[in-house]
């Protein structure tokens, strides 16, 4: 090769051309008038590539690997292209059809053996994954069969019958069984190989054409046979590369394949555009090459937000990895396929996308697109797709729904406490009063104790932190249940073995055991049994995400659907367009998911952009887009799912686990024979000593005020004191159009407290009535707790300014601000009392209007309210004393109208 000035025809190894220099390549491309590149599929080294495309000469490319973007090196033009597809081979008989068998692993000799004694000339290739296999199978075999055993780490082995070399003329050996790992996949000739055993699931589908090839040559009429051990989805991967070679059935279909090549050397002369190295940010970098890209070294994650999807029965990762390469090839996009020790299989892909701000010109916008996979426990697969696409229940891929809701949430095991800061539902029963969707944010959820509404709610999504023993966050994830979707929002820059490491922390948590109780999560409807048996009463879908109005094409005539919620009745189908008998579509309810099946009269066909054709069925995309579909006897049909609202208390509730515990709270004290509410003796309120009767719930709060005593003790400042520490105000606001029987405060909280006593101190119950009284005059002064109007004076203003309970009553308390700045105080007269009134509201209306100070409504409930008995009841659900139904409704209703007011709520009552 280095004497080139004779004619004639010369040949070369890829190698060789690799070690010439620029001056030698320079005088080779002048000789050079023809060059026929054999295995063409492949560019071995960039002085290769500059080799091809820098010569003049006809090139003739010749591959068997018919996968799209390994000929993106070269330029190829459909006018001069010869595709000789399998299907014409079988047709011309040279090559034949393979047989795929599955088989157990015991039935293996016995397989190999009756094929063998059926063609006696034949020889039997196994395909191993490991060392380990190739051992293992030698083991098995050794004895009944003329073995040969080949792998690189065998190279001291003394057997004569192992080797770590490929023999020469192993076709004319005695061998009847040779076992390998990837030694004989391609550029080794044995026309006797006509049975081939696949171990495992074959990583890729170029891979295994390729191991296919070995046997399917003619050999003596012998009929090919593949078997697999525990599975089929080799044959799968096989039908896959048939149903390729199938489609390049006509001239037409040749030259769009072909013509399809353009688009990858497209991106090819894109990526040479790009310097060899450049400065960039803080850094230099280099310029990105696919065929030398490592992943395992290269690859950034920005953010782990991986899919979670149940598989079906057959699936298996290599198979998937497979098909979505094939469908990047299919899409013109230049792929490839790596896949790692630690069982993680990634599709790199540069697509070309054409823009959608133009009409009438070609122009693409590159991106670089990354799909990453592993198999993980209980029959889930992790999936990290950078398009985020939907994936799950995709018959092809073996893939059924999202993991569930319930498993989702196991992420929750991951800290010891969780708060919830994010939230998105949708309705799942009729919703004409009421939002289709709501999404809340806030810095506690959990806090929001009206749960009640989202009985009739199906959880979306949710964001949530974790937290250690210590309160310190040890996560942030995002949780799409929709999706199956869990993101790290703590994290982010993942490498592969980072990600690695994260996939299987979510492995452990998704296959624990472990339960976490989220009582805000917990409040969101559940999925009940799947329902086939009632009619359809309505559909509802939702189109508001599209940017566009939908185009829709039935029988030559257009219409238009909004981008909007779209509500249809049903009556043995609904219409999709009104008045348009031909756009009819009936549903079909079954036991297997999807449980919903649409199906149109006639063709319905979409779009959802105008410059595309209306060329794709509407079913699938009603189906994307459905939002709920409403169902007799309350049932609600959403996501895969059906819902029926129930509320929280129609079975067992648990209370202690529930944010009314933080609502509903008991003190002792509060249960009394001689309790009273103000102290009110033998027609008088009793004062003892410029302060309220001993045994009246007034005095109980009252004591509160012992916080301005230099050392106070816990008995001193009573039983209310740790819910409002650090009190600086207390003024008693009773009688007449009261705002409240007192107002309390602190620099971050503001209370108003409202007092009644009933008489059953013996053993009360938990009646509404008990609380209904004092619970509607609390709600009804909400006004004067959060206005903002600094004029805004209560209707007992006047009363205000004189003593308690009322001017000319027999025995007065002189002082009704009990605490002031944090000190106790007594007027030197009459004025000085009124001034300070004054100053004591003033402070009153700065906190009510001030964001920074809390607001909260007290319910205080002596001798008629029971906590305990409240508890009990709820727990035994729909079978609760009806009373205690109607106080939890009370309640939540009284909740609700207080956080919607951002107030909070407590009710003190007795144990």
């Amino acid at each position: 090769m280095d004497d080139l000035s004779k004619n004639g025809i010369y040949v070369s190894t890829f190698q060789k051309l690799q070690k010439l220099n620029s001056i030698e390549l320079g005088k080779l491309k002048k000789e050079i008038s023809l060059i026929v590149i054999d295995e063409g599929h492949s560019e071995p080294s960039p002085v290769w590539r500059t080799l091809v495309r820098g010569m003049d000469a006809h090139k003739i490319v010749i591959t068997a690997t018919p996968y799209r973007n390994d000929l993106f090196q070269f330029d190829i033009s459909e006018d001069f292209s010869y595709i000789y597809t399998f299907e014409k081979a079988l047709a011309d008989n040279v090559l034949k059809e393979p047989e795929f068998e599955s088989i157990e692993p015991q039935n293996l000799n016995a397989s190999i053996r009756s094929f063998l004694n059926k063609n006696p000339n034949a020889k039997c290739i196994i395909k191993c994954k490991s060392i380990s296999e190739i051992e293992h199978y030698y083991s098995q075999l050794n004895n009944d069969f003329n073995t040969l055993a080949i792998h690189d780490q065998l190279k001291k082995d003394p057997r004569d019958n192992v080797k770590s070399a490929v023999p020469a003329n192993l076709k004319n050996s005695q061998h009847q069984v040779i076992i390998h790992q990837r030694k004989l996949d391609e550029g080794v000739d044995i026309p006797q190989a006509k049975l081939l055993i696949l171990t495992y699931n074959v990583n890729s589908g170029r891979e295994l054409v390729q191991t296919v090839g070995r046997v399917v040559r003619v050999f003596a009429e012998i009929a090919p046979k593949v078997i697999e051990i525990n599975s089929n989805s080799n044959h799968q991967m096989w039908q896959n590369y048939r149903l390729f070679d199938a489609s390049l059935n006509s001239n037409s279909a040749v030259r769009k394949f072909i013509h399809s090549l353009d688009a990858n050397k497209l991106i090819e002369l894109y990526l040479e555009a790009f310097p060899d190295s450049s400065y960039y940010g803080n850094r230099f970098l280099r310029k990105f090459n696919l065929n030398e890209f490592n992943p395992e070294v290269s690859l950034n994650i920005p953010t782990a937000s991986v899919s979670f999807l149940n598989t079906t029965e057959g699936f298996s990762v290599e198979l998937l990895s497979d098909i979505l390469y094939w469908r990047s090839n299919n899409n013109g996009e230049l792929a490839k396929q790596f896949n790692t020790q630690v069982g993680i299989y990634i599709i790199a892909s540069i697509a070309f996308n054409r823009s959608r701000f133009l009409k009438e010109h070609f122009f693409f916008e590159p991106s670089l697109e990354v799909t990453i996979i592993k198999e993980l426990s209980n029959n889930i697969v992790a999936i990290y797709d950078s398009r985020a696409r939907r994936l799950s229940k995709d018959k092809e891929l073996k893939l059924g729904s999202t993991v569930s809701q319930e498993n989702l949430f196991k992420i929750l095991s991951l800290g010891k406490s969780s708060i919830t800061k994010e939230t998105s539902s949708k309705a799942v029963s009729s919703a004409r009063k009421r939002p289709n969707s709501i999404a809340i944010k806030g810095n506690n959820l959990e806090q929001m104790a009206d749960q009640q509404a989202n009985s009739s709610y199906r959880i979306a999504t949710a964001r949530l932190d974790t937290y250690d023993m210590m309160q310190t966050k040890s996560g942030s994830y995002y949780v799409g249940v929709d999706s199956g979707r869990i993101s790290d929002q703590k994290e982010s820059s993942f490498s592969l073995y980072e990600l690695n490491d994260w996939l299987e922390t979510m492995d452990l948590a998704l296959s624990g055991d472990l339960l976490v109780n989220n009582p805000l999560i917990d409040s969101y409807a559940k999925p009940v049994n799947v329902v086939t048996n009632l009619n359809i009463e309505s559909v509802i879908f939702d189109f508001s995400e599209l940017e566009s109005p939908i185009k829709i094409s039935i029988d030559g005539t257009s219409h238009t659907i909004d981008n909007d919620f779209l509500y249809r009745n049903y009556e043995n189908g609904f219409l999709l367009l009104p008045g348009v008998e031909e756009s009819r579509i009936v549903i079909n309810l079954r036991d297997e998911e999807p449980h919903l099946d649409m199906s149109p009269d006639q063709p319905i066909f979409y779009s959802t952009n105008e410059y595309d054709a209306q060329n794709e069925d509407i079913v699938d995309f009603l189906t994307e887009h459905l939002h709920k579909a409403l169902l007799e006897n309350g049932i609600g049909y959403s996501q895969d799912k059906f819902y029926q609202t129930k509320l929280p208390v129609e079975q067992s509730f648990n209370f202690d686990e529930s944010n009314l515990a933080n609502v509903v709270i008991g003190i002792q004290e509060l249960l009394g024979e001689n309790l009273d509410e103000k102290g009110y003796k033998d027609g008088i309120y009793q004062v003892v000593n410029q302060n309220f009767s001993t045994e009246s719930i007034f005095y109980l709060l009252d004591k509160i005020k012992a916080n301005g005593m230099d050392n106070p003790t816990l008995t001193d400042l009573g039983p209310f004191y740790r819910h409002i520490p650090n009190i600086d105000l207390i003024l008693n606001t009773d009688m007449g159009t009261e705002p409240a029987d007192f107002i309390l405060s602190s620099k971050d909280k503001l209370v108003y407290v409202h007092i009644k006593c009933g008489n059953s101190y013996k053993k009360p119950k938990s009646s509404a009535g008990a609380l209904a009284e004092v619970g509607s005059q609390a709600i009804k002064n909400m006004e004067m707790l959060v206005s903002s109007n600094e004029l805004l004076k209560p209707g007992n203003w006047n009363l205000l300014r004189s003593a308690w309970p009322t001017a000319g009553a027999r025995q007065l308390m002189h002082e009704r601000i009990r605490l002031i700045n944090g000190k106790h105080y007594t007027a030197s007269n009459s004025q000085d009392r009124e001034q300070k009134l004054g100053e004591a509201w003033d402070l009153i209306s700065q906190r009510r209007k001030s964001t920074a100070v809390r607001k909260e409504i007290w319910i205080v409930a002596a001798n008629s309210f029971s906590v305990e008995h409240f508890k009990e009841q709820l727990c035994l659900g729909q079978q609760a004393a009806s009373e205690t139904l109607q106080a939890y409704q009370l309640i939540n209703s009284w909740v609700s109208t207080a956080h919607r007011n951002d107030v909070e709520l407590k009710i003190f009552t007795s144990l």
